[in-house]
């Protein structure tokens, strides 16, 4: 029996060991929100948008709030100067906070700058609080009664591991858990139906025979969980920092008590389930016949997991592949900017002129990129055939986004190769947003492109140039010269919503100052509004930089159920082995071939689990073929496990120990 709590030992220790990853997961992630390091307890998502604040208003307001309730608001942004991949802290009050600071996961440490760094940014975005909380809901109240939308989250373990089981990722782990767990309880519960059996024949009480199955298998685990405990904590102080100690415990112990409670209940299930019959003890069956049912469910159950899990787990390898690319899509446009429009409607008319000259002097040195990106939504009126969108651009856009690409990414479209209404619609379009006395047939002097078959092209939505779209159906529309084609108020518009982007914020600010758009031209022009150059690419970044540890998560919970499976393909096939014995023994011992006499078992297995995968391909319609490479896996492992469980009962047979 010793050998047995070893086995179930050495498991359980790679389970917990699982566990142990994902509460490093989970702290990692709780770091990330509450940073320990700056003391950071409170999290912030402010939005301006439906104010009436312009950004140097919003910024003073925030400013003037953070001094008088002293919050410590620090704002998240991305690390522009480090490719995007990284974030920096901009501090709101000088000389509160250290200038640098480390993370859980260890690495480069995290920077906190001033708010200099602010002056072309949104005020919109993420806060953390690292002062004061006592005053956190009067500033609430404050922002929301001028129109500004705060959303408040606070530093909650309960609340991380609440996102843990709304995360498809992190789920399908704990799942794993669950059926590794359920397979190590048959595992024990089989190993000792013998001694169980013989215990009932010599009237010892239920309740103490159950009640030693429990322990004993309770209490192996709570040793192997101790042990992992000790372990993990003592490599987390040492490793990571003290300070992350109690959150990590907190995780941990969490997922360790869920774990070892449903393994207990599972137990006692199965033990009370498969209790030996008077008919089966007067009989002489083997003991473990009892437990042949519940095996076979157990099977079934995990081989269906292992296989409905693959595809997902190959959906988020592919989506962490594509964030990688949106990603540094957004790092070749991380020195571009807008130009953000503070002022009214009248004043806004005053400046269109200027603001077409500004574009004409910045195409001349090529400093401006367009991409205005039309959907069948949008634009319901046009035909779009085989494209999904339309999108205007510049070849200072086409030069932006594929920016270091080995080959060629676009490939020239016919106009005879397009439906004439669709061709005419393009045109009427541009029409209405062309320049005064411009040649009517404006699409000849525009260049027609489409995304090569591998290719994939990011444009920007209409309207909303900080959404981009990664398509590889968008049909490209190539305009010789801004100012030569859009009309003041059209290039406006375009620039107010993002569609147009600058290069650099030196050289934008020079082309405003140039152009008498700078703040004191304006005022000596009586326009008491103010144009703000901001960088485009920091919420891009931001939200993009989050998809390793799901790819982790499905990649290990996978592997987990496949370890459930073959540890209850293993016990069944053990059963199933000790059933047949009297059998098996003496047509080997006749010259039958393994093959021979397991066919009959093996086949109707195979049968069944080709059958449990051609649901799960029905159901899901994986898009990969990992599916079928997992299921043949579990397909080839039952045969085997019936070889082994037949050769060691053969042996145990001979050595009349069955």
């Amino acid at each position: 029996m010793n050998m047995y709590k070893r086995i179930i030992a050495a498991v359980s220790v790679a389970l917990f060991t699982l566990l142990a990853l994902l509460a490093a997961i989970i702290t990692d992630l709780n770091d990330r929100d509450f940073p320990k390091a700056i003391g950071s307890e409170s999290r912030l998502s402010i939005s301006f948008t439906e104010s009436e604040f312009s950004i140097t208003e919003a910024f003073s307001k925030l400013e003037e709030l953070n001094i008088s309730m002293d919050l410590g608001l620090v704002k998240i942004a991305p690390d522009l100067a480090e490719n995007g991949d990284g974030q920096i802290f901009v501090a709101l009050k000088d000389g509160d906070l250290p200038d640098h600071f480390t993370w859980f996961s260890g690495g480069k440490k995290a920077q906190i700058v001033d708010k200099d760094r602010l002056a072309f940014s949104y005020p919109d975005g993420v806060y953390l609080v690292t002062g004061n909380t006592t005053h956190l809901a009067e500033f609430e109240d404050t922002l929301n009664s001028d129109g500004v939308e705060v959303k408040r989250w606070d530093d909650s373990i309960l609340d991380s591991l609440i996102f843990v089981v709304l995360e498809r990722g992190f789920t399908i782990v704990l799942l794993a858990s669950f059926a590794l767990i359920s397979s190590l309880a048959l595992f024990w519960l089989s190993a000792r139906a013998r001694g169980r059996a013989l215990q009932v024949l010599g009237g010892c009480p239920t309740m103490r025979i159950k009640g030693q199955d429990l322990t004993e298998f309770s209490g192996t685990l709570l040793v192997s969980a101790g042990s992992v405990t000790m372990a993990a904590a003592s490599y987390v102080g040492v490793f990571h920092g003290w300070m992350y100690i109690g959150t990590f415990l907190k995780v941990l112990i969490s997922l360790q008590a869920v774990i070892i409670g449903i393994s207990t209940l599972a137990a006692l299930i199965m033990s009370a389930s498969a209790w030996p019959s008077a008919t089966m003890l007067a009989t002489r069956q083997p003991a473990v016949k009892s437990f042949r049912s519940t095996a076979n469910v157990i099977q079934a159950l995990t081989f269906v997991l292992v296989v409905a899990t693959a595809g997902p787990a190959w959906s988020a390898y592919k989506h962490s592949s594509a964030k990688a690319i949106e990603m540094a899509q957004w790092e070749k446009l991380a020195d571009q900017v807008s130009i953000v429009f503070a002022t009214d409607i009248d004043e806004m008319d005053r400046i269109e002129p200027m603001i077409g000259e500004l574009v004409k002097d910045a195409e001349s040195i090529e400093g401006v990129a367009l991409s205005y990106t039309y959907t069948k939504d949008m634009w319901p009126l046009a035909e779009f055939g085989e494209y999904s969108a339309v999108s205007f651009v510049n070849q200072r856009w086409l030069d932006l986004v594929t920016e270091g690409a080995k080959k060629a990414v676009v490939t020239p479209v016919s106009q005879s190769n397009m439906a004439d209404d669709f061709v005419d619609e393009i045109q009427a379009e541009i029409k209405i947003l062309s320049r005064e006395g411009h040649s009517k047939d404006l699409s000849e002097q525009m260049q027609f492109l489409q995304p090569t078959n591998e290719a994939k092209i990011p444009v920007a939505q209409g309207g909303g140039g900080e959404r981009l779209h990664f398509k590889n159906n968008v049909l490209l529309i190539v305009v010789p010269s801004l100012y030569d084609i859009f009309n003041d108020s059209t290039l406006t518009s375009m620039i107010s919503s993002g569609n147009i982007v600058f290069t650099g914020v030196a050289a934008t600010l020079q082309l405003l100052e140039r152009h008498g758009l700078d703040v004191q031209a304006l005022r000596d022009h009586d326009i008491n509004g103010e144009l703000k150059v901001v960088y485009i690419a920091e919420e891009g970044i931001l939200q993009a930089q989050f998809a390793a540890y799901l790819v982790w998560l499905q990649n290990l919970s996978l592997f987990a159920f496949i370890i459930a499976f073959s540890v209850a393909t293993a016990i069944s096939a053990l059963i199933t082995a000790t059933l047949q014995a009297k059998r098996d023994f003496p047509l080997r011992l006749a010259g039958k071939s393994w093959l021979r006499i397991l066919q009959n078992r093996v086949t109707k297995e195979i049968i069944m689990g080709i059958i449990l995968v051609l649901i799960v391909v029905l159901l899901q319609r994986p898009e990969s073929l990992i599916v079928l490479v997992i299921a043949t896996y579990g397909l080839l492992i039952v045969p085997l496990s019936h070889l082994f469980a037949v050769h060691w009962c053969f042996n145990r047979v001979s050595k009349r120990r069955i």
